[in-house]
């Protein structure tokens, strides 16, 4: 056995003087034939792997490069000084109730849309009071919504809905809130005992 020098990482190995490998392993023999240097980002400074190929990188990553593409005369705004009170958006902070849109909600909300609101399955949604108690879900905003043919239904009774009970569509048309087309029952399984008797 003799002693070898591996050429890619130096560390010195035993092999039969009949074999002359350059290398101490498959994983160093893999490594040199990627050729290619460790460079400092010319934006950030993080070293990268500039391969053999790409002579010319200069940059670790999309964002450094376009970074470096900012900071250029082309840009308009490289020279300019907007620190501090020099930003024409200096001390025009619009938060909390400094904001004049602060606390307006519904009508008063300039993408307001009547109140309305359509799911996928073509059932529909309406805005009631603050104050009702079992509303389908509630936004973040505190805005209650409800489903408009329980509403109708609410409504016509002139008493809230228990949860429980169910409101079923005669016609099986989810848009159709007419009064005479919907039909209290007082809980699912009634519902679909009755509601939907006949029907698979």
């Amino acid at each position: 056995m003799i002693t070898r020098t591996c050429q890619h990482c130096g560390r010195e190995y035993q092999t039969f003087p009949s074999i002359k490998p350059l290398y101490c392993s498959m994983a160093c023999s893999s490594a040199a034939k990627v050729k290619g240097e460790w460079v400092p980002c010319d934006v950030c400074g993080t070293p990268f792997w500039r391969f053999a190929s790409r002579p010319d990188a200069r940059y670790c990553s999309k964002s450094c490069a376009i970074t470096a593409r900012n900071l250029t005369d082309a840009n308009p705004a490289y020279r300019r000084d907007i620190s501090g009170d020099k930003n024409p958006m200096y001390g025009r902070g619009r938060s909390g109730s400094d904001n004049p849109m602060y606390g307006q909600r519904k009508d008063l909300a300039p993408r307001w849309t009547g109140g309305h609101r359509t799911r996928p399955d073509g059932y529909v949604f309406v805005i009631v009071p603050d104050n009702h108690p079992h509303p389908s879900y509630t936004k973040p905003s505190g805005t209650k919504y409800l489903l408009a043919h329980r509403y109708v239904m609410e409504q016509h009774l002139g008493r809230y809905l228990d949860p429980v009970e169910v409101v079923h569509h005669i016609d099986g048309d989810p848009t159709n809130n007419a009064i005479d087309n919907l039909q209290l029952f007082a809980s699912q399984s009634d519902h679909i005992s009755i509601g939907h008797a006949g029907k698979t």
